[in-house]
């Protein structure tokens, strides 16, 4: 089943677009304000979004290009009014259809 809604992920301190329910699991894309993350001594970039989901914020915000499955209880209960801009979509897109290998 499909969804599209915008959570505070407590397991990953980041906040979250979950796009997919897999039963009592969710697929999501983290959302960062960081350019780059470090991960077992690499740098790996961040894909730039256009504008920023989240109306009230003036920062510059990142999604992390891999799809994480967590629990629904690692999600926050209140879902956010957020949207992603209509030049962002398809990034978030690419994302969503890459391989886990890829």
């Amino acid at each position: 089943m499909s969804r599209s809604e915008f959570r505070f992920n407590r397991k990953r301190k980041h906040y979250s677009y979950l796009f997919k329910d897999i039963g009592i699991y969710r697929k999501n894309i983290l959302i960062s304000t960081k350019p780059k993350r470090k991960w077992h001594n690499k740098v790996k970039i961040n894909v730039r979004l256009y504008k920023r989901p989240n109306p009230n914020s003036k920062k510059e915000v990142f999604i992390i290009p891999k799809k994480y499955v967590d629990h629904l209880e690692a999600f926050d209960k209140q879902i956010l009014k957020w949207k992603f801009d209509k030049n962002d979509k398809r990034k978030v897109k690419r994302i969503k259809k890459q391989n886990k290998t890829g």
